[in-house]
């Protein structure tokens, strides 16, 4: 997996699309995004069964990458992003939100 620093921050990211597809439990991302509180635990759905809680840290635009992430055949549909991790102090990663 490809990993990312966002915009001039010094941490990278791993951008995993394991939870591609997937929704927040009984929300869509674009309700959920108005309503956000930072560090909050956050359960998404997969469309064909189970679900996963996530810690939610952040949303990011596509903007937020570096240029050369812009020329990936698989960014060119993706335009947010949240940070997320299996818990409050595991390593942080970045899936998109389509």
């Amino acid at each position: 997996m490809k990993k990312y620093r966002m915009g001039n921050q010094p941490e990278e990211y791993e951008l995993r699309e394991d939870y591609l597809g997937w929704t927040p439990e009984g929300d869509d991302w674009q309700s959920l995004c108005l309503r956000f509180t930072r560090d909050t635990k956050l359960t998404i759905v997969n469309p064909q069964g189970g679900e996963k809680v996530l810690f939610l840290h952040q949303f990011i635009i596509k903007d937020a990458f570096p240029m050369s992430f812009f020329g990936e055949e698989r960014s060119k549909d993706w335009w947010t992003f949240a940070i997320v991790s299996e818990d409050e102090t595991s390593e942080k990663f970045i899936i998109p939100l389509h």
